[in-house]
């Protein structure tokens, strides 16, 4: 009798544990009927197919299989959604940036005039420099002329020079085409920048801080030991934390780099060219003969040419060191006062 019982209910647990492994399939068929089975027919597998609990509530979804078409219209729809993201996060970057740099609009026009008189400048001396090397060139021509028309050989120095101002020429003349366009990109760059600004802080406070910026004022404020001063409310209300301190002064010295890598190859340039010069001096020399004046001028051009340009360099040089040095000792000062935070 045992036996028996223990037979029943092993069957009972059998059949009950089989209904609940079952499932409940929903699917609609070719001709939009819908249709329920513990099995969905080949030919629907990969259509779209629900399973249900025992109350018919949907607890699972298997998706269609997608077609080519399909599959490569959700490939671009990912793909734009990535770089919608991507193009989000550099805008949040620059955001950041520009917050950390710039206290007002005024400080973005005069950042803007800055960069745009370093180009100027060299626009200005390349332009006089290309100049030079036309006139220099020109009387070149004339004196490979006078060459020819004695039935004289042309000197190799002389043939060298020449090809080598015409390369310079065109050269410098390409630099002043990318420097002009440079020149646009700046004035548009820093447009689109302040109106950026104007929007990241239309709803700021007057005070322009933030409340992280707040609570280091506070901070400090509130620390015995330490004494504020004007430029120390001045780091706590325009950086947020020490990466901006980083990311403002990285970019201040991204245009004195260029500038200075510039105007290193434009001192290199003119002293090859001053060197050339002096060979062909050198060669009037030889001859015994007296040095033109418009080579005289021409060499004296390049020497006030090369002086003016290591003067800006310099000068650009220490402007670094000063910005290396003063943002050094921002740092540390800053981390002194957010200290207790």
């Amino acid at each position: 009798m045992k036996i028996f019982h223990t037979f029943i209910l092993l069957t009972t647990l059998f059949f009950t544990t089989s209904a609940v492994a079952e499932r409940t399939f929903k699917w609609i068929d070719n001709e939009g009927q819908v249709h329920y089975g513990n099995r969905v027919p080949p030919e629907y597998a990969k259509t779209e197919r629900k399973v249900l609990n025992e109350q018919g509530r949907t607890v699972k979804v298997y998706e269609a299989a997608k077609t080519p078409e399909e599959k490569a219209a959700a490939e671009k729809a990912a793909e734009l959604v990535a770089r919608k993201k991507s193009l989000d996060e550099k805008q949040a970057v620059h955001d950041r940036s520009l917050l950390a740099t710039y206290a007002s609009e005024q400080d973005m026009l005069l950042a803007r005039d800055g960069k745009v008189a370093s180009v100027e400048a060299l626009l200005q001396l390349t332009s006089s420099r290309v100049e030079s090397m036309k006139l220099r060139l020109l009387e070149l021509t004339e004196e490979a002329a006078t060459y020819e028309r004695s039935g004289k050989q042309l000197p190799h120095t002389v043939e060298a020079q020449i090809n080598n101002l015409r390369t310079q020429i065109t050269r410098n003349e390409n630099f002043i085409r990318e420097k002009e366009q440079e020149l646009g990109d700046i004035n548009n760059q820093f447009d689109a920048d302040i109106s950026r600004f104007i929007e990241l802080t239309a709803e700021r406070e007057n005070t322009k801080t933030s409340a992280q910026r707040i609570a280091n004022l506070e901070a400090a404020k509130n620390n015995p030991d330490i004494e504020l001063t004007r430029h120390d409310r001045t780091l706590l209300t325009t950086y947020g934390d020490e990466e901006d301190l980083v990311l403002a002064r990285e970019q201040k010295l991204v245009s004195i780099n260029e500038l200075i890598a510039l105007t290193s190859e434009r001192i290199e340039s003119m002293q090859t060219q001053f060197a050339e010069l002096s060979d062909n001096a050198d060669e009037y020399e030889s001859r015994g003969q007296k040095l033109p004046e418009v080579l005289l001028g021409q060499m004296k051009n390049v020497l006030e040419s090369i002086a003016q340009s290591e003067e800006l360099l310099a000068l650009k040089k220490k402007e670094k060191a000063d910005i290396e040095q003063q943002y050094s000792a921002d740092i540390k000062r800053y981390r002194q006062l957010t200290a207790s935070n």
